[in-house]
Order: structure tokens, then C-alpha cells, then sequence
């Protein structure tokens, strides 16, 4: 009972040294240093999340919330940081008008602002009642616990995460292939947590300084780990990939006329030739060329099958297929030799635009020169659990039909290369209206071009095939399972400190 009076009283001194001490090395009016504290985080997450910007920023970009969180009340820091994180949240409001309903475009802004204000409250509590060990990680493992839990419930999976903002950052982006994302997305908030922590007791230099050192540390440490993998020498023998995408076919994605369905192979077949004539064994082409109808099925898959076996190239294309049966987003994925070799029905499906058709149940892969490849769609892509099924299979590629929606083409594609990372898979993803990504399994982007670039967007690209099998592939999310038992301590701590503060009263 001493102790928990004892720790009360130092915290409230603590509190009222650092607001005696902001009066007295100020000359700003308080009110005005809260509002500067709360549009500085703002304007950081603005500027560096979202569908493109300045992505180093977000290191740094929770840090004055956070420090304005420990000077002011519970209710004022949950209130200002709800406030900070929406602002920052407005990069998307353009993009969310366009495609989603009112209702969902909000929720799209207010939910991660909720959750970013009871992620601050806890820390703030934390420091406050805790003491800094534990108040130094609860930033991140909260935030970390609501991406996942996210995750899991959102029909758009991952897609929101922070840790997406890093993808260019390769040597950062390796840690994915131990934690998946969410090792990525806790260092990414265990940074800034550590720095306001610092700051909060930067009295105490040595405290203040080996609580920096911890957070730089553990940021330095990953990166560390990035450096080494990707030196890590590769022998596996290249193999080479075309991609193609043509934007002015899009039209036809739900045609139910012969015509219009031949028309759209035929500029596709003068295309897969050129691939050919550069060596291309595999092309990939985008999600949902043309609709398919029951009249003229069996012609589209002849006339596929004559040009894979005319160029000698597997042929990996998305169809739409309209028929009296649901309606399927498909991969049809075509041999050499002219056959049908296997269908992949894409699991997940974008809510309203997609409705119509049915949802995918299992994973298809097959053999190209004694490499085991994959097939996914697009939006599949956004989900880690998913692709991890290609990554235990020993995959060594994945093909991946793609359709984005211009804007998000930078996101949706790092999203896609992520789980390359994730799962020690090579990836080849052709997208319309989007980008044309060729990576290697340690997410190094070996060929990009965006298919608005010119009328008829192609390349060629050597790429060498991941062994599969990463450590996160075969021990899935237990990083992020890990961040939700560490909150479950901290909130059974919290009545526990309850009661030893009401007994010390007494």
C-alpha cells in the first residue's frame, strides 16, 4: 500500500514539474501549444500515409500527441488525439467519395481515430500509473492488436495498415518475413512511443536516454536483419515473366458478345507474341479482361489455348464469366500445349462492385519447368492468412491477375509485394488501371511500369523464385497474437492498481 502511494505521489509531482516547467520555458499561451501539438501530428500522418507521401514521416508522426497526451487530462488527450489522427485521415477522403458509400467513407476515418485515441489514452495511463517499462510499449501493443483484430473482421483485411507506408524500405520491410506486417507496424509505434517517453523524462537524463536508446535499438535491429537477408546470396535459376495490361479494353469486362470478347483476345494474342519472341515463358495479364457468357465459352478457351500453344507460354488470365450459374471473378491459367490447365476463383471479393460473383474456396497452384507456382486476384492479395497457404506449399511464385482503381495503384501494389516478403514468394502482378510489378521474394521490384503509360503496356523480367517457407509463413500471426496477450495483462493490471490505490487510501 506504501508503494502504490508512494508511486502516485511521484507521478503527480512529476506532472506538476513538467506543466510548471512548460509555463515557465514558454512564452505561447498553453491553449495554443495544444492546438500546434495536435495539427503537427495531424499534418505528419496527412502527409505521409494515405495513397502516396512522404512515408519517412510516419517515425515520427505520433510523437507531439504523445507528449501532449502527458500534460493534460485523460479526457483531453483521448479527445486530441481522435482529433490529430482524423485530420491525417483527410488524405483519403477524395479517394473513399469516389468508391464507398457516406456511411462506410466515415467509418473508414472515424474507427482508426477511435482507435488511435484509446491507443494514446493507454499509454498515457500507463506512464501516469505503470511506470515507464510498461507504458514504453503499450502505444504500440495496442496498436498493433487493433490492426490485427481489424484485420480479421474487415471484409478489406489488412488494407489501412501503417506498416504498408514502408514498403519501399527494403531492408525494413525483411522483419515481415518473421511477424508478417505487424512486427513491421509495432516498430513503426514503439519508435515515436520511446521518443515521447524520453522526452517525459528528460530530468532523469540516464532514464530518459536508455529509454531512447531501447526504442532506436529495437528499430536499428530490424533494419539490421533487412541488411542481412537481402546479402544473403540466391541460386535458384531465373525464370522469365511477361506482363501486360491494355486500359482501353477494360470496357468489355462484363461483355456478353462474341465479338467483343474475340476483339479483346486478339489485341491480347499480338501482344503475348512480342512476350514470346523476348523469351517470356509465363504472361500474366489482368484481372477481368473481358466477360465470358455460355454461348461462346468453349470458343474463348480455344482461341486462348491456340495462341499459348502458337508462343509456347503459359498464359495466366483473369475472365469475368457471365453465365446462368454465379457469376465468377476467375484466373484461367493456360498450358503450352494449349489446355486448360486450372481454374482459381478469387476469394475475396470487393464488397458491392462484387457482389454478383461467388467467392473462391482454395488455393491453386501448378508446375512451370519444375517450379511450383501460385495464382491469386487482386484483392486476395490483402490478405496475409490466404497468400501463407502458397508460402507452406514451397511456392516460388505467385501470379497475380490485378485490376486497381488508378489512385490506389502504388498502395494496392506494395500491399501485393508485402506478401512476397511475408511468404519468400516472387511475384508477378498485372494490373489495368494500375501497375505492372515484377519482384523478387525479398520485395526488391526488379520491372514496374503504370498501364497508363501508353495504349499497350508490356514488359520482360528475369526473376529469380523464393524458396517459400518463411518463418512467418509456417508460425503465422503469433506476433500479433503475442501484442494482444501483453494488452490482456495490461488490462487485467488495471483493476488490480485500482484496488491497491483505493486500499492505500485507507
Amino acid at each position: 500500500m506504501a508503494l502504490a502511494k508512494t508511486e502516485r505521489q511521484g507521478s503527480r509531482k512529476m506532472n506538476e514539474r513538467l506543466e510548471e516547467q512548460m509555463k515557465q520555458t514558454s512564452s505561447l499561451p498553453r491553449w495554443l501549444l495544444l492546438v500546434i501539438g495536435i495539427l503537427t501530428s495531424g499534418a505528419l500522418y496527412f502527409f505521409s500515409t494515405g495513397l502516396e507521401g512522404f512515408r519517412p514521416l510516419v517515425w515520427i508522426a505520433p510523437v507531439p500527441v504523445l507528449i501532449l497526451a502527458l500534460q493534460s487530462s485523460w479526457r483531453f488527450a483521448a479527445a486530441a488525439a481522435f482529433v490529430a489522427y482524423l485530420l491525417g485521415s483527410l488524405n483519403l477522403v477524395g479517394y473513399l467519395a469516389k468508391l464507398a458509400p457516406i456511411g462506410v467513407a466515415v467509418g473508414s476515418l472515424v474507427i482508426p481515430s477511435i482507435a488511435f485515441a484509446i491507443a494514446v489514452f493507454a499509454y498515457r495511463f500507463a506512464l501516469l500509473h505503470l511506470g515507464p517499462p510498461i507504458s514504453f510499449v503499450i502505444f504500440p501493443v495496442v496498436w498493433t492488436s487493433y490492426e490485427y483484430l481489424l484485420s480479421i473482421a474487415s471484409p478489406h483485411g489488412t488494407a489501412g495498415s501503417i506498416a504498408y507506408s514502408q514498403t519501399d524500405f527494403s531492408s525494413f520491410v525483411q522483419i515481415s518475413s518473421l511477424t508478417g506486417i505487424w512486427g513491421m507496424t509495432f516498430i513503426l509505434t514503439l519508435v515515436p512511443a520511446g521518443i515521447a517517453t524520453a522526452w517525459y523524462y528528460r530530468e532523469k537524463k540516464k532514464k530518459a536516454l536508455a529509454i531512447l536508446l531501447s526504442a532506436l535499438t529495437a528499430g536499428f535491429m530490424a533494419i539490421g536483419y533487412g541488411w542481412i537477408r537481402l546479402g544473403e546470396p540466391v541460386s535458384a535459376p531465373p525464370i522469365r515473366i511477361g506482363v501486360a495490361a491494355i486500359d482501353s479494353t477494360a470496357e468489355y469486362f462484363e461483355t456478353t458478345q462474341r465479338a467483343e470478347a474475340v476483339s479483346v483476345i486478339e489485341t491480347y494474342a499480338r501482344v503475348i507474341g512480342l512476350l514470346a519472341e523476348q523469351g517470356a515463358k509465363v504472361v500474366v495479364l489482368p484481372e477481368k479482361l473481358f466477360g465470358v457468357a455460355d454461348e461462346y465459352e468453349s470458343d474463348v478457351f480455344r482461341l486462348l489455348g491456340e495462341v499459348a500453344q502458337h508462343k509456347n507460354v503459359f498464359i495466366v488470365a483473369g475472365l469475368s464469366r457471365l453465365g446462368s450459374e454465379r457469376n465468377r471473378n476467375l484466373a484461367a491459367i493456360i498450358s503450352p500445349d494449349g489446355k486448360l490447365l486450372a481454374e482459381y476463383d478469387k476469394a475475396f471479393l470487393i464488397p458491392g462492385f462484387e457482389s454478383k460473383y461467388r467467392s473462391g474456396t482454395k488455393p491453386v497452384d501448378f508446375n512451370v519447368s519444375g517450379l511450383s507456382a501460385g495464382v491469386a486476384i487482386c484483392k486476395d492479395m490483402d490478405f496475409p492468412g490466404w497468400i501463407r497457404r502458397y508460402g507452406n506449399a514451397g511456392v516460388g511464385i505467385l501470379f497475380v491477375p490485378a485490376w486497381d482503381f488508378t489512385e490506389d495503384a502504388w498502395l494496392h501494389s506494395r500491399m501485393a509485394i508485402l506478401r512476397a516478403v511475408e511468404n519468400g514468394l516472387a511475384l508477378a502482378r498485372s494490373a489495368k488501371e494500375g501497375f505492372l510489378t515484377v519482384c523478387d521474394f525479398r520485395g526488391r521490384i526488379i520491372g514496374e511500369v503504370s498501364s497508363s503509360e501508353s495504349p499497350e503496356v508490356y514488359f520482360v523480367s528475369d526473376v529469380m523464385p523464393g524458396p517459400g517457407r518463411t518463418f512467418y509463413s509456417m508460425a503465422g500471426d503469433w506476433f500479433a497474437w503475442a501484442n494482444l496477450f501483453l494488452l490482456s495483462i495490461f488490462l487485467l493490471n488495471i483493476p488490480i492498481r485500482k484496488r491497491r490505490a483505493r486500499s492505500a487510501t485507507h
